[in-house]
């Protein structure tokens, strides 16, 4: 199963026959047992079945997932992990970011981000973590839209963080009393209070 979410960006036809037969094998035609062990085989295949539009196997397998691996929110670092079951300190990398791919995954995306690069964008960097994190930074046309969550709020104090390859020029912040965006060399320079807050960055009218 693993092996087919590899190989389904450069051979989708191998990929789904050779899918097909690994659910076959492991009777996904039928109820799942519960509870299932930890690995990458049911996130890959998660993946795959939102990939493929396989919406009874999507709902299967996503049900086996919220029931055997621990989906677990942790307020105070403001981080979504699995525990997969592991009773370990810390969730177990590999495993997670198959489980977090799935999260992301629907129809025709696994195949469109690896046929040709993403488009590129400015990115944010330098964020204060674990100090401050960043539930959201996704660029809406010309339009950066942030979302902070920091570990412990404190509006007297200031973060700050940076956005390079912006383009030159004016531009213009909206959010809390106090955020502010400059232009330097080095991209913008993003500044908002430590609190939990929504950002806007657009260039100025």
């Amino acid at each position: 199963m693993t092996t087919s979410f590899y190989v389904a960006p450069q051979r989708p036809e191998e990929a789904r026959r050779l899918f097909d037969a690994a659910c076959r094998s492991a009777r996904f035609d039928q109820d799942i047992e519960l509870p299932v062990i930890a690995g990458r085989g049911l996130p890959s295949s998660l993946v795959l079945a939102r990939e493929w539009g396989m919406t009874d196997l999507e709902e299967r397998l996503a049900s086996a997932i919220e029931v055997s691996y621990e989906p677990t929110w942790d307020h105070n670092r403001g981080e979504f992990t699995w525990g997969m079951g592991l009773d370990e300190e810390h969730p177990r990398g590999q495993f997670n970011a198959f489980l977090a791919a799935a999260e992301a995954s629907g129809p025709g995306r696994w195949t469109a981000l690896s046929a040709a690069p993403p488009e590129r964008c400015p990115q944010v960097v330098g964020v204060d973590f674990p100090r401050v994190g960043m539930r959201q930074a996704e660029w809406i046309g010309d339009t950066l839209r942030l979302s902070l969550a920091p570990l412990h709020a404190d509006p007297t104090q200031r973060t700050t963080f940076r956005v390079k390859g912006a383009e030159p020029g004016s531009w213009q912040i909206t959010g809390p009393e106090g955020a502010s965006v400059s232009v330097t060399d080095e991209g913008l320079i993003v500044a908002a209070p430590l609190v939990d807050a929504e950002l806007e960055v657009s260039p100025s009218v």
